[in-house]
């Protein structure tokens, strides 16, 4: 906390056009600012990461929730609707593990094409599908993280509305395994025209970024040192996070559209 006899804070201009954000766990920022606003949701190890090769694996389209029993809610009201039992998968993790009961855990390697191939994936995870859900009232909600960088921000780059990085953390911490592909998205999205906003968080995100930039190995190893890749590699799960490293890995955008409640690929 401050001082509570500061003066105020000295003022600073405000990008003009194009701001950019980031905010280094969805509790930093309140649903309402992100109205108007694109808003990319990252939660790198593993949620944003499994999207993405669902859905180039050929997945219709995925449902997040927010629970396990939201999840089991959603799958009976399809079958009610009329889809077939078949085309319809359950997946998602508690603790990183498979829930009890569901078809696929939160591993982008279980998402192969002969499993998910023209299914509706129900699908939640720990912090990944909040943190899209925390966005909703977002005009466009984009599914990132280093797998899809480079996609990402040329699907964004003339885009003239606020962009938010939302970084999804690990319960209720940041975790770096997010910040650092913010970094590199706000390495790309300055290098197309737009500007940061006064807080510094985009700034670290993209400090962290550039001292591993160029060594794969080294990024490698910093998002097995993370908060959520320590949990991965503690459950022998080293591979996962080393795909989650990986840039431009599974070249596709999630969007999710929350008035529809389903995240399908950009047309």
């Amino acid at each position: 906390m401050s001082a509570p006899d500061l003066p105020p804070p000295p003022a600073f201009d405000q990008p003009k056009q194009r701001p950019l954000a980031v905010h280094l766990h969805a509790n930093d920022v309140q649903p309402a600012e992100l109205l108007g606003c694109v808003v990319v949701v990252i939660d790198a190890i593993r949620a944003s990461v499994t999207i993405a090769q669902a859905l180039a694996n050929g997945a219709s389209k995925i449902i997040p929730v927010l629970t396990a029993e939201d999840a089991r809610r959603a799958k009976s009201d399809l079958l009610v609707r009329g889809a077939a039992p078949s085309s319809v998968l359950l997946g998602g993790e508690r603790g990183g593990v498979l829930i009890d009961g569901f078809d696929l855990d939160n591993s982008p390697f279980s998402y192969t094409r002969e499993r998910v191939a023209g299914r509706t994936i129900v699908f939640t995870t720990s912090n990944g599908t909040a943190g899209l859900l925390h966005a909703r009232q977002a005009s466009q909600i984009i599914v990132g993280s280093f797998v899809n960088v480079t996609a990402v921000c040329k699907h964004i780059a003339n885009d003239p509305r606020p962009v938010h990085i939302i970084a999804c953390g690990t319960r209720h911490e940041l975790s770096m395994d997010d910040c650092l592909p913010a970094g590199a998205m706000v390495e790309q999205l300055l290098a197309s025209g737009r500007e940061l906003v006064t807080d510094d968080a985009a700034r670290l995100s993209l400090c962290a970024w550039r001292a591993c930039k160029n060594d794969a190995a080294y990024r490698e190893q910093l998002m097995q040192d993370s908060r959520g890749g320590r949990n991965m590699v503690r459950i022998g799960l080293t591979r996962d996070v080393n795909l989650c490293a990986t840039p431009d890995a599974i070249p596709v955008v999630p969007i999710f559209d929350a008035n529809r409640g389903e995240i399908t690929l950009a047309t």
